[in-house]
């Protein structure tokens, strides 16, 4: 038996979890011949895997493990250069620097492929390779903004294009700060112009599992199929003057040049580096998942923020008529919820705000819904130590407020593939040579700043989410709760609204733009014609922005008259017989109601020609009215048509109440949507309410006479559906869709 078939049998028998020398599952080109000659340190390989058996290798990562020395580099270099088939020393000396990378995520395998492309030899350690597969526990979107692009752009072209192919544009559209309860926009946030002004690509929200394989693969094609290594947990690591090698869990043996710890937040290298420390819980609890749901102004709208106080709650546009949503909520860390709780729990949470928030939620399956507590860790000042160095998550792992966890990661390995290929410049291609201290100084000295920066960014921005109060009273204790009564905003909101209208465009323009010329050295700034607004015109992104109303007379959307209330609590009587008694609470909704079309729909007593019918002795049989006008589109777009939507009282004698207050007697009001109609009395037993929803929603089940259970993100198949061009001018008086 030879040796390294000897030295492969000690490594099975040690093994306690088998080490794979392949990614699963990526197909590429295996990775060129080179000769031994060339590469002195494969020949150290061998020699510290036979010495791993005998001795205790590697720092310390885990109880027991010390500094030993090593195999000297030199000594291999030298007897290598002694070789008839070598030239010079000189020429012994030259070759690619190998680089050891602990962890396959965003960071680690964008900083591969950057390395690979600039002539370095890698090797990717994952212990956990079902990340990349899609495999195993849940794995949400992710958001790479319009920087990261920028940098991905700089190390691969055809990476970045596969990106962005794959990725749902979300910075074509007006994105925002809104009223957790009310849903009224804060503030708004125009992502578009700071990307297109640097010549940068338009945020994108991509599968983070999709991302992931896009870049596996980019490294396996580039360095062959043995470049990632499957179930391979780096628990040691140990450096000598030439050189660093690593100590697998099953007690394998590998040698670089240097080391990079991209092994996420819980990083066993930044903990050998470091030393010990607590991450930082943010005091907050995180729920999410992804809905089959699409909002009614989603091709206007990419993101909301909703605030409110010690809870907050984000929706972003993933595409595919799919939105990915957290629900963020103040509490102890470690907590759980009982099987099949998660979604009731986050309606007694989130259930008095607003349709955008509760629609969501309950359009997501309980078994789609996610719980994790959110840590961070605060910025450092010591990003490397010897021939190791820490990038993305080990060293600025951040809250996810901002969407900039993953983007800074892939900043760092642009950076740090730079500075790594001008010290082997510098070095004349000779690792041995490499003044590698200089590197990771210039690697931290270029981003710490910026990173610390957003990390803290990321952090005020939780705060800012968890704190807002919408009016005076809120949050205060016993009777003074009652000033929220009078609706008087709450200076803080007020100051906060002027300060963030003032200052979040140079916010944006830093954040998205900050890095440009740097990645500018290595790729050119473009617009491209994919990332122009699709549902408006692009010179009428600052309309929009001004303009709330415009956002909603634009969305695609049914105006609906509704009132509802809990699944399965009616009587099963001829006015309610197609109520659901068993119905799900958490994900229907049993509704009464009507749409809202061109011709008047008549709210009275049932029988009396009425569309919507109320049992109540105090409604007229002929109440009040509600009807749509067309007006002239905002949007700019041919074809489209946009509406103002009304109620009249018809002359009652006992009255139609808009939001708590009276109309007069025959008199018209414009309606919003959120608005409450009462019909007869107030407080009424049947309160209306005004919701949008996206025409692709619509149901032949509503109706104006009963009650009925309707699950709430149900689409109606096609062939019981109208058409884009007859959504835009239907006039059925019902409005009940056959």
């Amino acid at each position: 038996m030879n040796i390294r078939s000897a030295m492969a049998s000690q490594a099975r028998a040690a093994a306690r979890v088998p080490a794979s020398s392949h990614a699963v599952g990526l197909a590429a080109p295996c990775r060129p011949a080179v000769a031994a000659a060339s590469l002195p340190l494969y020949a150290s390989r061998d020699v510290s895997v036979m010495r791993s058996r005998n001795e205790a290798v590697g720092r310390g990562l885990s109880a027991g493990l010390g500094r030993r020395p090593t195999t000297s580099v030199a000594a291999l270099v030298s007897s290598v250069a002694s070789s008839p088939a070598v030239a010079s020393a000189d020429d012994a000396l030259k070759r690619p620097m190998r680089v050891l990378i602990a962890g396959a995520g965003i960071g680690g395998l964008v900083l591969a492929v950057a390395l690979i492309k600039k002539g370095f030899h890698v090797t990717v350690f994952e212990r956990d390779m079902t990340a990349i597969r899609g495999e195993g526990k849940y794995r949400g979107p992710i958001q790479v903004q319009s920087n990261a692009l920028g940098a991905l752009e700089a190390i691969d072209p055809s990476v970045a294009d596969e990106v962005m192919a794959e990725g749902c544009i979300t910075g074509d559209r007006v994105n925002g700060l809104c009223d957790g309860v009310t849903g009224d926009w804060y503030v708004k946030f125009d992502t578009f112009h700071p990307a297109v002004s640097k010549g940068l690509p338009v945020t994108r929200v991509i599968s983070r599992v999709t991302l992931q394989n896009i870049l596996a693969k980019a490294v396996t094609r580039y360095g062959g199929p043995d470049t990632i290594m499957g179930n391979s947990h780096v628990i040691g690591f140990e450096e000598s003057n030439n050189g660093v090698s690593v100590t697998l869990e099953n007690g394998d043996v590998h040698r670089g040049d240097i080391l990079v710890g991209a092994d996420g937040i819980w990083s066993k290298i930044r903990k050998a580096i470091i030393g010990e420390s607590e991450a930082n819980y943010s005091k907050y609890t995180c729920y999410t998942g992804i809905s089959d749901f699409t909002p009614a102004d989603i091709d206007i709208v990419g993101y909301r923020v909703f605030l409110g106080n010690s809870q907050y709650f984000v929706s972003s546009d993933v595409g595919g008529g799919k939105m990915q949503w957290y629900g963020f909520h103040k509490e102890p860390a470690g907590g759980t919820d009982e099987d099949g709780q998660r979604k009731a729990r986050l309606l007694e949470i989130f259930g008095h705000w607003n349709d955008n928030v509760v629609d969501l939620i309950k359009a997501t399956p309980e078994e789609d819904i996610m719980r994790r507590d959110i840590f961070d860790r605060p910025p450092v000042f010591k990003w490397s130590e010897g021939r190791t160095v820490l990038l993305g998550d080990s060293v600025h792992a951040m809250q996810p407020n901002l969407g900039q966890g993953g983007c800074m990661a892939i900043e760092d390995a642009y950076e740090l593939a730079n500075n790594l290929s001008d010290a082997m410049n510098a070095a004349d291609q000779q690792p041995a040579h490499i003044d590698v201290k200089k590197a990771f100084s210039t690697y931290q000295a270029a981003r710490m700043v910026r990173a610390s920066a957003i990390h803290g960014m990321a952090g005020m921005a939780a705060f800012m989410a968890s704190t807002y109060k919408a009016y005076l009273g809120e949050g205060l204790p016993g009777p003074l709760q009652q000033l929220t009564k009078l609706k008087i905003h709450h200076p803080g909101r007020v100051a906060g609204r002027l300060v963030m209208k003032l200052t979040m465009p140079q916010v944006l323009g830093w954040v998205l733009g900050g890095n440009t010329d740097n990645v500018d050295k290595s790729r050119v700034g473009y617009c491209r014609i994919a990332d122009q607004p699709q549902a408006f015109r692009e010179s009428q992104f600052p309309f929009f922005m001004a303009n709330d109303d415009a956002i909603v007379q634009t969305a695609r959307a049914d105006w609906m008259l509704l009132t509802t209330r809990t699944a399965g609590s009616g009587l099963m009587s001829e006015s309610n017989e197609r109520v659901d008694a068993n119905a799900d609470v958490t994900s229907t909704s049993e509704c009464k109601g009507i749409y809202i079309g061109d011709e008047p729909s008549v709210v009275g007593r049932s029988g009396n020609g009425t569309d919507l019918s109320i049992e109540d002795g105090q409604v007229a049989p002929q109440h009040a009215r509600v009807w749509r006008t067309e007006i002239p589109s905002v949007s700019g777009r041919d074809g489209d048509i946009a509406y103002e939507y009304y109620v009249q009282d018809l002359g009652s004698d006992a009255g139609t109440w808009l939001n708590g207050r009276p109309l007069s007697r025959g008199s018209t009001s414009r309606l919003q949507p959120g608005d409450v109609l009462e019909f007869g009395r107030s407080p009424s037993a049947e309160v209306y309410k005004v919701k949008m929803q996206h025409m692709s929603l619509r149901t032949n089940k509503l109706n104006g006479h009963a009650f009925t259970t309707l699950v709430v993100g149900a689409r109606t198949p096609k062939s019981d559906a109208h058409s884009d061009h007859e959504s835009h001018g239907h006039g059925d008086k019902h409005m009940i869709v056959a």
